[in-house]
């Protein structure tokens, strides 16, 4: 499960690192870009990364088993790869754009290129507009691509383009165009809900509806919540069960979900815990009911990045009863298995996600420890859409770079720890927690243990009735699983408990 945030930096390479090439991941064991041969293919590859929405990766100096393989000074002149550079390259052979990020990565004495392709601009797919062609060794001409050709990423390979794909190729494209035409339609209501704003105080009479675009949501949900009108908020909880069935397409749901993610990060913002609770259990009931296809795989998917995404806001709103609530939520394995009961949901989905996408043993934390992406694609969610971060601007959840002290990042984080700590303390049920924050430095995710062992309070608010020792062993508990895991991490990022998250341990332990 490749996650194509458009990230470059060294953690967003340990997440990728390991993997099997995929539709958005390609692995190069070496390109010199001097050679009319290795030019051209690596022009084909990123054209054809480029059809496949969002696009993808291309890492140069990486073998089939996703490990590093070449020596540094390997590359005798890095300015070939500079991203301007392998743009204009890409552009004389095609009509439209396709636009790259490059960056250049030493890895235990091994360099990579990451080369991210962005799907182009105008979501349209992207013809050669000329003929890829070199001499081969015998003299005689070697095409790689023609003139009008139009290849698309299948699997692990690049394959011409067929009927079968262009639903999936056209569908940023048709999103697009419903994006647009919807523009008017969205100016109209948001003209009649500042009118009644303007009038009444509030639009107090604004119904929720799920076809809504998203900032026109907000605004009414926001403008409901203002005005206390409790029968639309509610009314709004109780639909989801009939957008959200067994029926439901993975994009139907997917559109639902996000509404009901922007509808409790608003709740929560405004300090309504009731509706967000409410709301977290109309979900899992919908949760309760999902088989074992890859569509209800998928649609566990998307439930735990959301969660992810509130749990976030919840840390940073110091929210500790809602992280409890996201946390701790048993739930039976499948409906095939109604017996088996998780825990927490998040653990039930990634252990679905990993035995679909990931080819690891979901019971065997070893081969977790790209698990990481699934907080690569909560703050990927968090970058596209603002309304499930009321206290976020766009400067502080960029895009296509992150800091070592990225808000969106550290608190998805500090999140992954809260779950992982309030399950082994609280939960009664099967599934223990894996930390999925392993795959990052241990800074962005240890501030969540030391405010717990400082804050009495909050570890009353967020594990009640939970005795001190009880806390401190289960605090020990997942950091023994992180410190071993995080070891696994092709980064090295090798954690340790902080020195007073370890002293606390220990006086409550002996």
């Amino acid at each position: 499960m490749i996650v194509p945030d458009g990230r470059t930096d060294p953690e967003k390479l340990d997440e990728l690192l390991g993997n099997p090439e995929e539709t958005h991941l390609d692995l190069k064991a070496k390109v010199d870009l001097t050679v009319a041969e290795d030019k051209l293919k690596f022009v084909k590859d990123a054209v054809t990364m480029s059809q496949r929405p969002p696009g993808g990766y291309i890492l140069i100096g990486v073998d089939d088993d996703g490990k590093p393989c070449m020596p540094v000074g390997t590359i005798t002149d890095r300015s070939r790869f500079d991203g301007s550079r392998i743009g204009a390259l890409i552009r004389g052979y095609i009509e439209g754009e396709v636009h790259v990020l490059v960056q250049i990565h030493d890895v235990n004495g091994n360099e990579i290129v990451m080369v991210y392709v962005q799907q182009n601009r105008d979501r349209l797919p992207v013809p050669f507009s000329k003929d890829g062609q070199y001499q081969g060794d015998d003299g005689k001409t070697v095409t790689v691509f023609r003139k009008g050709e139009i290849f698309v990423r299948e699997g692990a390979e690049n394959v011409p383009i067929r009927y079968a794909h262009w639903q999936d190729l056209l569908s940023a494209y048709s999103e697009k165009i419903r994006s647009e035409a919807g523009a008017a339609t969205t100016n109209l209501l948001n003209e009649v809900i500042a009118a009644r704003q303007q009038t009444a105080g509030v639009a107090a009479d604004v119904p929720l509806l799920f076809d809504m675009d998203e900032a026109t949501f907000a605004a009414a949900t926001v403008s409901l919540l203002q005005s206390g009108n409790d029968v639309l908020l509610r009314q709004f909880i109780r639909s989801l069960t009939a957008t959200t069935g067994p029926a439901a397409s993975l994009d139907d749901f997917t559109a639902a979900l996000d509404k009901w993610t922007i509808f409790c990060a608003q709740a929560l913002h405004y300090e309504r815990r009731d509706l967000v609770d409410e709301a977290i259990d109309k979900l899992r009931g919908v949760f309760k009911s999902f088989g074992e296809d890859e569509t209800a795989i998928r649609k566990r998917f998307a439930v735990v990045i959301r969660i992810y995404v509130l749990g976030s806001l919840a840390v940073r709103l110091e929210a500790w009863e809602t992280v409890r609530s996201l946390s701790l939520q048993p739930v039976p394995s499948s409906t095939s298995y109604p017996d088996y009961i998780y825990s927490s949901w998040i653990r039930n989905s990634t252990v679905f996600v990993a035995r679909a996408n990931l080819d690891a043993d979901p019971d065997d934390p070893s081969q977790q420890g790209r698990a990481g992406f699934i907080l690569s694609a909560a703050r990927e969610l968090m970058v596209e859409h603002a309304t499930m971060r009321p206290d976020l601007t766009d400067r502080q959840v960029p895009a296509d770079e992150i800091t070592h002290d990225d808000i969106a990042l550290n608190s998805l984080c500090e999140f992954d720890i809260a779950y992982c700590i309030v399950v082994a303390a609280m939960g009664t049920d099967h599934g223990s927690a894996y930390p999925s924050s392993v795959a990052f430095d241990e800074d962005r995710a240890k501030q969540m243990a030391q405010r717990l062992v400082a804050d009495a309070s909050i570890r009353q608010r967020l594990l009640p009735g939970v005795a001190d020792p009880e806390i401190a062993e289960a605090i020990a508990d997942i950091y023994e699983i992180a410190i071993r895991e995080s070891a696994n991490n092709s980064g090295g990022r090798w954690w340790a408990m902080p020195p007073s998250v370890d002293q606390w341990v220990n006086q409550n332990l002996s």
